[in-house]
């Protein structure tokens, strides 16, 4: 964005009257002026400052004069009281130099100050204290000029039927004066017989002379602003409205990419605007503001009293735009709060229902997923209880064989007639492999069935009184006691038909586990309650 603000300022200096532009395109340009104000103003300003550093203090004073009539060029347009300033540097070197000419040539730059600040007097004063039968060629063209100017802007001042006229006289005897000294066929010398002829009534003649000087000359020159505001003043006592404002707008765009802070043009165009346009009537108002600040910058009193008549009738038809479209916004606001109030109870009442929503879908997801996990606890209790129902049925197909074997042992012995041999036979109690191979199955079915059954277990024991099975082994036999217990079967004798112990040692195994319990009374109670499954 900035690099299009430089390029802008670059640019739009150096553009040209386009004949085929309309207004609308003239407008939009001078809009990027006035956004460029800041930006113009401070190359303007940096300008300034290179030359103000070329000035040391070893220079000539000759050089110093030069350099300060150079700075009050650049200040003449801009800022009053410092082109006043450099006027007084300039003219001390002038005397230093013991120059009549730079003197007199300060004189001049000083009247011509002075009555654009509206020391009208002062300025006719400094003015008739140089001799013009002793004033150098080269001066007589300024020296007409600040003339003309001290009575133009006196008789715009006065603006009244007795001073004014008279001023108005000899301004136009000035202006002829002046057209003596020009160079035939110059672009001055145009643009004075454009204001004579202007002055004189011909304004169609005027208009001519305006167009022949305006020919070539760049829009970022104080010449051209003069010329463009010139013909716009020339086309509108022709009643040529649209030329007018034409002319007025480039006008303004020149005084604007110079940048001339004491300018006239804006301040008629928002007139124009106001007259003419009053859809644009903040558009008016808003040129207006622009032309009080450059007034009061430059320290102007004479556009400062322009603007002030000008101001009251633009600024209340402003102001009285401004309440009408506060009332439409007023009414508009209603209706939009009304709208949003509404909406704010539609989304309200749309969330709750969103939160039902979502609370049940959350729900519903709940279930599916605790349905999915029931289903997976039921397949693989399924799977299990297979596994251990063909376990079930390997172990007593092993044992029918053991005792089909066994009645075949019995039949040959009873045959034999060898009873004592069969007496001596050890059958009453199962074989050491046989009872370690039981309780390696007996051991994996039921932790396979209840993985976390020897944590549980040891959660309702004291700390430090914990059971854990030795190396090598699955559960010994307090956790196989009490994992009987878990299964349901309480009662000793069959817990000790089960272990290979007698009912005793059972019931002094429970006793001796139950004194290391948190709680003693309720402990094979919640040994019944470990390691809940899906049944």
């Amino acid at each position: 964005m900035k690099n299009l603000l430089y390029l802008l300022i670059l640019i739009l200096p150096v553009q040209t009257v386009n004949a085929t532009e309309n207004l609308q395109q003239l407008y939009r340009r001078l809009e990027q002026a006035l956004n460029s104000r800041g930006a113009i103003d401070r190359q303007k300003e940096a300008r300034i400052d290179s030359i103000q550093n070329l000035i040391t203090p070893d220079m000539s004073t000759q050089k110093r004069f030069d350099h300060y009539q150079t700075l009050y060029q650049e200040y003449l347009t801009y800022r009053a009281d410092s082109a006043l300033f450099y006027i007084d540097m300039a003219e001390d070197m002038a005397l230093r130099n013991k120059s009549i000419l730079q003197q007199n040539q300060c004189g001049i730059n000083r009247a011509t100050i002075l009555a654009t600040t509206g020391y009208f007097s002062q300025a006719l004063s400094q003015l008739q204290h140089i001799h013009k039968e002793n004033l150098d060629s080269t001066l007589l063209a300024d020296y007409y000029k600040a003339y003309e100017w001290v009575y133009s802007v006196w008789s715009e001042y006065t603006d009244d039927e007795y001073y004014a006229p008279r001023y108005r006289k000899k301004e136009i005897l000035y202006n002829d004066s002046l057209l003596q000294v020009l160079t035939p066929g110059s672009h001055e010398y145009h643009y004075w017989t454009g204001e004579y002829k202007a002055r004189t009534g011909d304004q169609a003649g005027a208009q001519k002379a305006y167009e022949k000087a305006l020919q070539g000359v760049p829009i970022n020159t104080r010449l051209y602003a003069q010329i463009t505001c010139g013909l716009a003043f020339a086309h509108n006592r022709q009643g040529h409205l649209d030329e007018y404002e034409r002319f007025l707008i480039l006008s303004a765009i020149s005084d604007n990419v110079c940048p001339l802070k004491e300018n006239l043009s804006l301040q008629e165009l928002a007139l124009h605007i106001f007259r003419q346009k009053p859809e644009w009537i903040e558009r008016a108002n808003r040129y207006l503001q622009y032309s009080m600040e450059d007034a009061t910058f430059y320290n102007n009193r004479l556009r400062m009293l322009e603007i002030a008549r000008k101001f009251p009738a633009i600024v209340n038809a402003y102001q009285q735009e401004t309440v009408k479209e506060r009332e439409h916004l007023t009414a508009a606001v209603i209706f939009i709060s009304a709208l949003t109030l509404l909406l704010i109870v539609s989304l309200i009442v749309i969330r709750r229902q969103l939160k039902k929503v979502s609370h049940a879908q959350q729900a519903l997801s709940e279930l599916n997923q605790q349905l999915t996990n029931l289903n997976d606890e039921l397949l693989k209790t399924n799977h299990i209880r297979e596994e251990y129902v063909s376990l079930f049925l390997d172990l007593c197909a092993s044992y029918i064989d053991k005792l089909n074997r066994y009645q075949e042992l019995v039949k040959r012995k009873v045959k034999a007639k060898q009873a004592d041999d069969l007496l001596k036979q050890n059958s009453t109690r199962m074989s050491e492999a046989d009872t370690k191979r039981f309780f390696v199955n007996f051991d994996t079915a039921f932790l396979t069935l209840y993985p976390t059954f020897i944590t549980e277990f040891n959660a309702l024991l004291r700390p430090g009184e914990e059971i854990y099975p030795q190396k090598g082994d699955i559960l010994n036999t307090e956790l196989r006691i009490f994992a009987l217990v878990r299964m349901g079967i309480r009662d000793s004798a069959r817990i000790a038909t089960l272990m290979f112990y007698s009912p005793q040692t059972i019931y002094n195994y429970r006793t001796s586990v139950r004194n290391r319990a948190k709680n003693r009374e309720e402990f094979e109670e919640q040994i019944k309650q470990l390691c809940q499954t899906v049944q």
